[in-house]
């Protein structure tokens, strides 16, 4: 059993079945769509985020904004965006370091899996969105993501939390 399917409880195999029309899972899909739409509605306010490394700071900046009043909107307005931006990261990592996603039932979103079968190092990005426009600048998204990058450069088997 790997890692990841032990504190997941499932022992999954095939993490989810390719859709035929596109080769991507259907969660892949749906993820690349969500950071896709975030894109159409932050870049031009925002520019700079272009899936880099580098454009998470940009990211921080606008949940910086957000988080100002993430306390007055809507639920339905908290998901949206911790979803978008959670997409957007996500998208980060897997274009720059790779992965698999799947669905981490524990915390009832998705995680992206850097490094099997060699190692597992995981990234829960809607949760870090969250505590970001929750907590402010001591859940920044670049210092979480260096700690997801190091656990992916020393192939250590990880879930950043």
């Amino acid at each position: 059993m790997r890692f990841f399917d032990f504190f997941n409880g499932t022992n999954k195999k095939d993490p989810a079945i390719k859709t035929p029309d596109t080769g991507l899972t259907g969660q892949e899909k749906e993820l690349r769509e969500q950071a896709a739409a975030f894109l159409r509605k932050y870049a031009p306010r925002y520019p700079g985020l272009d899936y880099s490394v580098k454009s998470l700071a940009i990211l921080e900046d606008l949940l910086n904004d957000a988080s100002g009043f993430y306390g007055e909107m809507t639920s339905s307005q908290q998901q949206k965006i911790i979803e978008g931006a959670g997409a957007y990261l996500f998208e980060v990592a897997r274009s720059n370091v790779g992965g698999t996603y799947y669905w981490y039932q524990k915390l009832n979103q998705p995680i992206l899996i850097t490094g099997q079968p060699e190692f597992e190092s995981g990234i829960l990005a809607f949760n870090q969105v969250r505590n970001r426009l929750k907590n402010g600048v001591e859940d920044s998204i670049p210092v979480y993501f260096e700690g997801y990058l190091d656990c992916v450069q020393q192939r250590r088997s990880a879930i950043i939390i």
